[in-house]
Formats: C-alpha cells, structure tokens, sequence
C-alpha cells in the first residue's frame, strides 16, 4: 500500500476494520435475519464490498434511525454511514453520489379523501414523521398547511398514527406498503413526494476518508453494480442509481 493510500485509509478504519452504520428502520435497504444474525439487502452487501477493496473486515453498527447516525457522529461509533443526502445534513456529512433511489410516501385511512400530497398538505391535516428523516426535513421545507408530529423512529411514527387523531404518516414506500398490508383500512399514496437518494456518508471532519467512498461509489456506477448488490435491490423493489 502507498503512503498516499494508506493516509486516508488510517482515518476512514482508524480500528483497522469498517464499521458501517445501518438504519434497521429502512427496511428497503437493509434486513437483518435474527435467526442468522446475518444482515441483508444492499446498503450491507455494498459495505462488505467496500470493506473487501479496503482488505479488512467489516461490523454494522446498528440505529433505530437516522436521526439516531448523524446524533453520534462525533462519537467515533461509525466510519461510514448509509443515509439519504439532504442539504440539512451538509454541515456535518460528506455524501457519495447515489447508489440507490427510494421514494417517501404518506399512509392514509382508507376512508379518507386524501390521494395526493396536494390533498394533505391542508389546513388542520397532521402527518406523523420521523424527527430527521430525509423525508421530514422535506416536508419541514415543502409543506405550507398540514402539520408535521414528530416521533422518534418509523414504527412509533406508525403507533401514533393508528392510535392517534392524527391524518397521514410519512415514510418509504417500502415500510408503508408492509404496515398497510398488514391492516385492515390503510391505504399508500401512489404518489411520491420525494425521491431519495440514498448515498454512503461520512463525518466532514475527515474529506480524504470521503474521496475513497466518493470513488468506490463512483466506479460502481461506471462499471455495473455487482449480481448481489442487483438482486438485493430487485428483491426489495429498489431502483439502483445510474
């Protein structure tokens, strides 16, 4: 290894494996098997990938959110994180480019008038939201009526929606379809408020880790993503980035 490698790399695995830290919460992109202890989808298969261009191990580093990441990354838990670009995040993370698009939708009860974003964002409409999720510091930005109440994590967002008066509740597609299926009486918005890009994060504080993320990312998207990372993302109705 070259010193001009081996710098950067010293402070992007300063324990001399990865830790990736994984939101469990996003269900589109990681799974983890409690029977296996195995994690799954394509956040984890591109860290095992990074970690095997890197030439050491990696870890997962598990959150309930992604509020839960960015809270801890001055904490030194976490070498890279798997999180949505958002310009609210930009002081403190360094983004790759997207390695995957999601979409953020509402749930509504079946009953109710609401079949597009339009429809909810109105006066005296309340949307239950994870507190800094991507899609909550968007709809902090877009909405010019309804109401955003905040939870801590997606499934109490969820909780409070069903038990509560409230109207809608935010999230990806993926993790709202699943609640709805499950219910009787809740139905997903076909629309899309905000398409996700899902990219591999690291803390500003160390720009020569973020160049090697910003280059394995990129190199991804020149040349092809591998048959794991596809079928991952084929499995769970991503759409990898290009």
């Amino acid at each position: 290894m070259t010193d001009d490698i081996a710098a950067p790399l010293t402070v992007l695995i300063p324990k001399g494996y990865l830790r990736a830290a994984v939101n469990l919460a996003n269900i589109a992109l990681v799974q983890f098997d409690s029977n296996t202890g195995v994690f799954e989808g394509v956040s984890p298969q591109l860290a095992r990938e990074f970690s095997e261009r890197l030439g050491c191990r990696v870890e997962f580093v598990v959150y309930p959110s992604a509020a839960s990441i960015l809270e801890r990354v001055d904490q030194d838990e976490w070498d890279i994180a798997f999180l949505a670009a958002d310009p609210a995040r930009e002081d403190r993370l360094l983004f790759s480019p997207a390695y995957a698009l999601i979409e953020g939708t509402l749930v509504v009860r079946e009953a109710t008038p609401y079949h597009t974003f339009q429809d909810v964002d109105a006066q005296g409409v309340e949307i239950c939201a994870t507190r800094n999720a991507a899609y909550d510091l968007y709809l902090s930005r877009r909405l010019a009526h309804a109401k955003i109440v905040h939870s801590s994590t997606p499934g109490e967002a969820l909780e409070m929606f069903v038990e509560g008066k409230h109207h809608a509740a935010a999230g990806v597609r993926q993790a709202l379809e699943r609640f709805a299926s499950a219910r009787e009486g809740f139905r997903v918005l076909a629309e899309p408020f905000l398409v996700i890009r899902q990219t591999i994060a690291v803390s500003c504080s160390h720009p020569a880790a973020g160049l090697l993320v910003r280059e394995f990312v990129e190199e991804a998207l020149r040349g092809g993503f591998s048959e794991n990372v596809i079928r991952d993302a084929q499995r769970n109705g991503v759409a990898l980035a290009n």
